[in-house]
């Protein structure tokens, strides 16, 4: 079976717990594969990503300072991404790179668990989109 590599990219990224955690279930569901951090500088970052399988990875996820690079650089974006303006997760597809965002995802299931009923009536969401300009950004 062949090793399948991903990564976190950021800069810096020596903090991340992402390959600990993503290495605990790679082993505990008999997955071959690992899962690095790659430092990379805003200027390394774009020749990187647009070679991914190139320098031999399968995808991985994006962190600051690069998702609002990642989401420019992608062949293709999710809804998600597109809403925020931003990529945090890239998989090749085809031979082409694909750009997702789960952010959104993940800040959405909190309010759902910590405040329950948090959704906004559809009439007021204009409202509050204007008084908070910022707030599509939330996630970066």
């Amino acid at each position: 079976m062949t090793l399948r590599r991903a990564c976190v990219m950021g800069h810096p990224v020596a903090h991340s717990r992402s390959p600990m955690i993503h290495g605990y279930w790679l082993k505990m569901l008999r997955i071959p594969g690992s899962y690095e951090l790659k430092d990379l500088t805003p200027e390394a970052f774009p020749a990187f990503i647009t070679n991914l399988a190139g320098n031999g990875y399968v995808g991985g996820n994006v962190t600051v300072p690069h998702k609002e690079a990642a989401f420019r650089l992608v062949d293709k974006r999710d809804e998600a991404a597109e809403a925020v303006g931003a990529v945090n997760t890239l998989w090749l597809e085809n031979g082409r790179l694909m750009g997702g965002n789960s952010d959104t995802h993940g800040f959405i299931a909190n309010l759902d668990d910590r405040a329950p009923g948090w959704d906004v009536p559809a009439a007021a969401r204009s409202c509050l989109a204007q008084a908070a300009p910022g707030a599509r950004r939330f996630t970066r």
